[in-house]
């Protein structure tokens, strides 16, 4: 169960950083949107920043934090990946998928 807390905390951390890249995507000189509509993405970041320490605090009650964190930080950054690729809004290098497959390795060692 822990690593599915793991998981959703990553997951949570990814939902975070699209909605502030979202909130600061808007073009310059364009019109200014409702406070509300412009508090939102900041609002949804924030909740989901507080949802998913609350997702790693439950992983840490069973796993060693040298194990939990580099995990977790790897599948937030493999999530924030796919959703560059999937979402065509940026490019993958070599260099870049090179740099995750280094991560991936990173974290296999360090689970051993």
């Amino acid at each position: 169960m822990a690593y599915l807390w793991l998981v959703l905390s990553g997951a949570c951390s990814v939902a975070a950083s699209v909605a502030l890249k979202a909130a600061g995507a808007s073009p310059a000189g364009a019109l200014p949107a409702s406070l509300a509509a412009q508090a939102f993405p900041y609002l949804a970041a924030i909740g989901a920043y507080g949802l998913g320490f609350g997702f790693y605090a439950l992983a840490l009650r069973q796993l060693d934090l040298s194990l939990a964190y580099p995990l977790m930080v790897a599948i937030a950054i493999a999530g924030v990946f796919i959703y560059g690729l999937l979402s065509g809004a940026e490019s993958i290098s070599g260099m870049r998928m090179a740099g995750a497959a280094l991560i991936a390795a990173g974290v296999f060692l360090i689970s051993k």
